[in-house]
């Protein structure tokens, strides 16, 4: 019901989108019910701001005010994450692909439990950190036999969880066989041994690295019964 809503205000403020010249038109009412809609999960609709928003859009978007400019901005990233979505499945490239999916699931699925990034490339893990929920960071290799024998209950941790995020850093460049140690995130967080945590609180401050993150993370899956 309240993504209908939510449709039928986007559909009023578009039709005056649509109709109207750039400098009449309200990105701001239509920006906010694409917003709305992103946020609700509703991406058909989300789309379909993005696309009347992008549509109406001067190409001197030096006259648009700050908050204009902002609704712009977000319409390029939804229509972005799009197309990436769409072409992720397709794509020969298997770095690419991987590139596709990291990028547009950051736009699609903010605030899913598990997330897979890196795929061997440096990560900013700071990009990943989610206001008010734990996350674990997970470096492993699917060539590390600890990493594939505990992931499972981490992940099921996450998932059992509503405070709890996990980000699944896969230090292994695409093709590499073998665990990638020679990999620029591994370079980067000068991995020796994995799996390998580290755990951000709430607030998005470091709670625990390597040995002490890993035994954190292990009596959590513990108290679940894992």
């Amino acid at each position: 019901m309240i993504g209908r809503q939510v449709l039928g205000i986007l559909v009023i403020a578009l039709v005056a989108c649509s109709v109207a010249s750039a400098q009449e038109c309200d990105f701001v009412a239509v920006g906010q019910s694409m917003g709305d809609a992103a946020e609700q999960g509703d991406w058909e609709a989300a789309f379909a701001g993005a696309q009347q928003i992008l549509e109406a859009a001067p190409d001197d978007l030096t006259a648009l005010t700050a908050e204009q400019q902002y609704w712009v901005g977000m319409a390029h990233m939804y229509t972005m994450a799009q197309m990436l979505d769409m072409a992720k499945d397709g794509l020969q490239d298997e770095e690419q692909a991987a590139y596709a999916a990291e990028v547009s699931g950051w736009v699609l699925n903010p605030y899913e439990d598990v997330r897979t990034v890196s795929h061997g490339e440096t990560v900013d893990l700071a990009d990943y950190l989610v206001p008010g929920q734990t996350v674990i960071f997970d470096f492993y290799s699917q060539y590390c036999g600890p990493c594939v024998q505990f992931g499972p209950m981490v992940e099921a941790l996450a998932t059992q969880r509503d405070d709890i995020v996990l980000v699944k850093v896969d230090i292994n460049r695409p093709g590499v066989g073998g665990i990638d140690w020679q990999s620029p995130v591994a370079k980067q967080y000068n991995l020796r041994g994995i799996p390998y945590f580290r755990v951000y609180g709430p607030d998005g401050s470091p709670l625990a690295e390597g040995q002490e993150a890993r035994d954190m993370v292990t009596g959590w899956v513990q108290e679940m019964g894992g």
